[in-house]
């Protein structure tokens, strides 16, 4: 439950602590007092969208925190732990500040968090009931989440193992459809793709092939230098004047030497050394020199296919090594769309494998979902019966349409407000009175499976009176009786039956509107739901009729109590 609201700069709110406590509590006061800025604040703790405006003017942030209890759940457990949030306290603090440059952020426990883990953290919180919410049941693309909420446990896992049947479904689909689409270009397409291929193929292109024709050609056209160096490099070796004679000389008289100084015949032997490598290298050049010989018809043919690798590469914009990838990749291709016809039967075969599989888990999907609703016919039914609607009918309409990411089902739930009358949609038949009784028992109902600990209502009861809002008080009563529950009302039956009177007032201190919350004792109860009895200021008739209702309100609550037991 929301223990402690701190709201600050928020509006015409600049500073106030409110500290909430089980059952039911009612926000009354005055219209524009601040009774929604209240429930605007609280709903920025679950994630909704923000606004600048809701900074008060001249100040340069909003901050809106909340304390709440930690939830008896194992979900909200390992959500802490997987974001590694403070839960040794056994309180979650969610802290929500607005600037005015539009930003705004979100902390948990101290922890700043983005509005998704928010969201689903303030899920297991908070159930906010805003006045525009009774629209949600006049559209009826809504009313599928309602029957699948109800029996999540059930139907969640049906209707996942439905969307990834219909994943595979769709994907089919879209190739059966590029095929069909593609099937006029086909042919032009097949020889287009043979022209590239055979282009590619009757190269025989290798790889690196354009480094090596790079260095052929390099050679050949320097074939009389390469000539040149071979001959400088024979004559100065072995030549008249060459080195290895000398070479032969100097080795000869070291060697006489070494039979008188031991010292010089390390020397004597790197002296050999040279010589043979000299000698080795003379060979090696003269055999080379011998087997070369320039090949001008060779050059022009290495120059031609260089030239024309070149081209390609230029053409098809890639290099060699890419080319040679490419001609593949066409190939693969080619094969594809010359089995265009196989492809499109395979295609088609798979699309009846899976549109079978898909039959038989949206009908059982169907199934539940329609025993679901029945159930839900009769509790809202029960619920509506309370609240004065008896004579009205709820039906849930199924109609089966094409395959969707949610089945196949069209759902409305159709309503006769009145006996004899015919099922209607709820957009044609209910007036705002009626859609706010429906939106109760949904509420009434929900919340026995609901995962928020304080579910709050902005003037629900709005467009009742009398004994039909006697009775909507006494059901938000008895939903308070195991959860927390804050409404904001103007009724004087709701506000009899509260655990908790919250007045909101607005005064102007220095030209400024200030809201100020406070807890009624049962004095300021009786003068509160008076005033509201009599539409001004209490009369004694209208205290007397005050006291009456709250005599009223404390038997009607002791029964409520004693039948939850």
């Amino acid at each position: 439950m929301l223990i402690q609201l701190n709201i600050k700069q928020f509006g015409i709110i600049e500073n106030a602590t409110i500290e909430l406590k089980n059952g039911l509590t009612v926000l009354s006061g005055e219209t524009g007092a601040g009774k929604s800025m209240i429930l605007a604040a609280i709903s920025q703790l679950s994630g909704q969208r923000t606004s600048t405006s809701y900074i008060r003017y001249g100040e340069e942030k909003a901050s809106v925190e909340g304390v709440f209890d930690f939830p008896k759940n194992k979900a909200v457990v390992n959500i802490f732990k997987e974001l590694d949030l403070d839960i040794e306290d056994e309180v979650i603090i969610i802290r929500r500040d607005i600037y005015n440059s539009g930003k705004s952020v979100c902390r948990v426990n101290g922890t700043i968090v983005n509005l998704s883990t928010l969201k689903k953290i303030s899920a297991y919180l908070l159930d906010i009931h805003e006045q525009h919410d009774n629209q949600i049941l006049l559209v009826e693309k809504n009313h599928l989440n309602l029957i699948d909420s109800f029996n999540k446990e059930d139907i969640n896992p049906i209707l996942r193992n439905y969307r990834e049947i219909y994943k595979e479904y769709k994907l089919i689909n879209e190739k059966i459809e590029n095929l069909k689409q593609q099937e006029s270009d086909v042919l032009q397409k097949v020889d287009f793709l043979k022209f590239q291929y055979q282009e590619l193929a009757q190269m025989k292109l290798k790889k690196d092939e354009d480094l090596i024709l790079e260095k052929d050609i390099d050679y050949l056209e320097n074939f009389e230098k390469v000539n040149t160096l071979a001959y400088s490099i024979t004559d100065g070796i072995d030549g008249e004047y060459g080195i290895l004679s000398k070479l032969a000389d100097i080795r000869s008289n070291l060697g006489e030497l070494t039979r008188y100084n031991s010292n010089f015949e390390e020397k004597y032997e790197e002296i050999t050394n040279l010589y043979y490598v000299l000698d080795d290298l003379k060979y090696e050049v003269s055999s080379y020199t011998d087997e070369i010989e320039y090949d001008e018809e060779k050059l022009d043919r290495l120059i031609y296919r260089l030239d024309k690798i070149k081209t390609l590469e230029k053409k098809y914009s890639k290099p060699l090594n890419e080319l040679i990838v490419f001609k593949e990749s066409i190939k693969e291709e080619l094969e594809e769309l010359e089995n265009y016809e196989e492809n499109f039967e395979n295609y088609l075969e798979d699309r009846k494998r899976i549109e079978s599989e898909l039959k038989i888990v949206s009908q059982n999907l169907t199934n539940i979902r329609k025993e679901t609703a029945h159930n839900l016919e009769k509790l809202i039914q029960e619920e509506l019966k309370f609240l004065y609607m008896d004579k009205s009918t709820i039906k849930v309409d199924f109609r089966e349409k094409e395959f969707s990411n949610d089945g196949k089902d069209e759902v409305k739930i159709l309503i006769s407000a009145n006996l004899g009358e015919p099922l209607k949609s709820l957009s044609k038949v209910a007036s705002g009175g009626e859609l706010s009784r429906v939106m109760l028992a949904l509420k009434i109902i929900f919340s026995r499976s609901i995962e928020a600990t304080s579910i709050i209502f902005d003037e629900i009861d709005t467009g009742v009176s009398g004994r039909v809002s006697q009775r909507m008080a006494e059901k938000m009563y008895q939903l308070g009786v195991d959860s927390q529950v804050l409404c904001i009302s103007h009724l004087p039956q709701t506000t009899a039956l509260a655990d908790t009177n919250l007045l909101i007032s607005k005064s102007v201190t220095d030209k400024r509107t200030i809201t100020s919350i406070k807890e009624l004792n049962k004095e300021q109860k009786i003068e509160e739901v008076a005033r509201m009895v009599s539409g001004d200021s209490m009369t004694k008739i209208s205290e007397e009729h005050a006291i009456e209702m709250l005599k009223i309100a404390d038997k009607i609550k002791a029964e409520i109590r004693s039948k939850s037991i």
